[in-house]
């Protein structure tokens, strides 16, 4: 019997005693702890990706981690984006709220990743 319909959710947290906590669920409810994981259909390249970058520099701060973030879907996607195109949310410990980022705050990141390039 085929399954009709299946979901997969990354969930973010902020935990006092742990730190920053990432989730990622499958359609079969396995869930597994991740430091960077993306979810869809380019989840394997995109992985790689963070990998690699998680590898050279595992201890990323606020700012490096929402530009790793971007870069990664700008490059898996092969795409330039505009700060209306995507939406960023982060966790943190400063800010342990969900907090989504306005189009200043991506548009400062996209320029600051531009920069790099």
């Amino acid at each position: 019997e085929m399954r009709p319909l299946g979901t997969s959710m990354i969930m973010i947290a902020y935990d006092d005693e742990i730190g920053p906590c990432v989730f990622k669920t499958d359609p079969a409810g396995y869930y597994a702890s991740f430091k960077a994981c993306s979810v869809g259909t380019k989840q394997t390249e995109a992985n790689s990706f963070l990998e690699k970058k998680i590898k050279k520099k595992s201890d990323l701060n606020h700012e490096e981690t929402i530009q790793t973030a971007i870069n990664c879907l700008s490059t898996i996607l092969s795409a330039d984006f505009k700060p209306t195109e995507i939406e960023v949310a982060v966790v943190s410990k400063d800010k342990p709220n969900f907090h989504v980022l306005t189009e200043e705050e991506i548009d400062a990141h996209l320029t600051a990743i531009a920069e790099k390039d």
